[in-house]
């Protein structure tokens, strides 16, 4: 009889594991996004977004080759994006041998990240989003 318990147990386990996997959040979205910049994938960067109303947390996520992945909270976003460009190069010391290493700017305007108005409304569930920005 010890044996059937542990085993009806178990499938128990089983179950409420499968179910809670298969439940959709209604406080959260995924966002599944690919961000262009004049028509071509973003090398590299983040995103980022940041409720309107402030009442949630900011979300943010690795954008590469273009795509990213975030799970962010319900409700209007600010959409930031910003992405990494050198500008030139520096020694790392004020030695003559020293190294030297990258400067890095910012390759976005600024109307894209820290003075953004995009906006996304984020819903429960899986979604598609494209970001479509412009150098001009």
């Amino acid at each position: 009889m010890f044996e059937g318990s542990k085993g009806c147990f178990l499938l128990l386990g089983i179950a409420l594991a499968m179910l809670g996997g298969c439940s959709q959040s209604t406080t959260h979205g995924t966002i599944e996004g690919t961000v262009l910049l004049d028509g071509v994938a973003l090398a590299e960067g983040d995103v980022r977004f940041v409720p309107v109303d402030e009442s949630s947390q900011t979300a943010s996520a690795s954008i590469t080759e273009g795509k990213f992945t975030a799970k962010v909270p319900v409700g209007l976003m600010r959409v930031e994006c910003s992405a990494p460009k050198v500008v030139g190069r520096q020694k790392m010391y004020n030695t003559a041998d020293s190294p030297e290493v990258d400067v890095v700017g910012e390759l976005l305007p600024e109307r894209y990240n820290v003075r953004s108005e995009l906006t996304y409304e984020v819903r429960p569930g899986t979604q598609q989003y494209t970001i479509e920005l412009t150098n001009q």
